[in-house]
């Protein structure tokens, strides 16, 4: 093994990324610096340097390699197509820390990440092209963070390793895959899942005046109705790119579905027994990518504290008409609200669902 160590730190940038190109398209491995740990990278074509990458990871030899790349263009090209959940998660997280599996032009499942590292995406930018990289697992299955500890379990004949002190982040990158409907978190870095999945979801608020009538029905009935589109658990229709929510703008936190709503939910197998009623505050208005009204109303109550808002604000019924107000009224009073909102609901699922 012949290693070469360049300390970045003390390196000019310009030669040092001339050199490490120059390497890669030598057909030499090379380990480069990423925010979260060091990588073993190779140029596809070049069988023996390729091999490099999985030997210092440990890894089968027919084992998948991610590939690294520039910019968001040129990985997204790996792929048949990007959904509208992926995107919002590139928009978010890319350069970063998420590396993203899905459906490659030839249909096997491909791996890619764009770092948030300068230089690596320099070195990248100068190859145009995406590098086939693993990162070196430790004695405790986190990676290697330190450029040293990288070299020496190569096996290469030569390469070069490109040393800028310890990993930023020193963890690993979290992993995300489509699997059908659902984005699937099959590894959690320094991003959880909960985190993934919530950034990509498209995020609908329903609101009516006390949210513990009106707008609690809809949460529930949206996302039960989404969920039986989308072929589903309710539950899992987060995943699927769709977050509901509910709130009130005139309530108190904390209070229990209305004793209507809750007998209304449970005869179409829907639990609003958890409920507890919320304010509704700028951040989630800011946050929601729409806001349904259960009535006029409540439109002209959000904008004359937020009319910047105006352009995410429309009314539950497509006809542009309220949603009656069961409160005080008996359980069919109830009964039809739930079936208005329902019809309402109905006529928006396939908007939703195309993102």
């Amino acid at each position: 093994m012949s290693v070469d160590r360049l300390e970045l730190r003390t390196a000019d940038a310009a030669r040092a990324c001339d050199e490490a190109a120059a390497r890669l398209r030598a057909g030499e491995p090379c380990v480069l610096p990423t925010e979260t740990s060091y990588v073993v990278a190779a140029l596809p074509g070049h069988p023996a340097a390729i091999a490099a990458p999985r030997q210092a990871a440990r890894l089968p030899a027919d084992a998948p390699l991610t590939r690294h790349a520039a910019d968001r263009a040129t990985a997204t090209a790996l792929w048949r197509s990007v959904p509208p959940p992926v995107a919002r998660l590139l928009d978010r997280y890319w350069p970063g820390p998420l590396t993203v599996v899905l459906a490659g032009r030839s249909g096997a499942l491909v791996g890619a990440r764009v770092p948030a590292h300068p230089f690596t995406r320099r070195v990248l930018a100068a190859l145009g092209e995406p590098l086939l990289t693993a990162p070196v697992p430790g004695g405790d299955d986190q990676p290697l963070c330190d450029a040293v500890a990288v070299a020496a379990r190569l096996h290469a004949t030569r390469a070069l390793v490109v040393d800028d002190g310890p990993s930023p982040l020193a963890t690993r990158t979290t992993v995300v895959r489509l699997d059908g409907p659902r984005l699937a978190v099959p590894r959690e870095g320094i991003l959880t899942a909960a985190e993934v999945l919530h950034t990509a979801a498209r995020r609908i608020v329903f609101v009516c005046t006390g949210n513990t009538c009106r707008s609690p029905l809809a949460e529930v009935i949206a996302r039960d109705l989404c969920g039986k589109a989308l072929g589903v658990p309710a539950a899992d229709v987060l995943a699927c790119g769709l977050s509901f929510a509910s709130a009130g703008t005139g309530t108190m936190d904390g209070m229990p579905a209305s004793d209507g709503s809750l007998a209304a939910a449970r005869e179409i197998d829907l639990d609003l027994s958890e409920h507890q009623s919320r304010m509704l505050d700028r951040g989630t208005v800011e946050r929601a990518d729409r806001v349904y009204c259960l009535a006029a109303s409540h439109r002209r109550a959000i904008l004359a504290r937020l009319p910047a808002a105006a352009d995410k604000l429309e009314l539950l019924r497509p006809d542009g008409g309220d949603i009656a107000d069961p409160y005080g009224g008996d359980l069919d009073d109830y009964r039809r609200t739930r079936e208005e909102i329902q019809r309402a609901i109905e006529l928006r699922v396939d908007g939703w669902l195309a993102g």
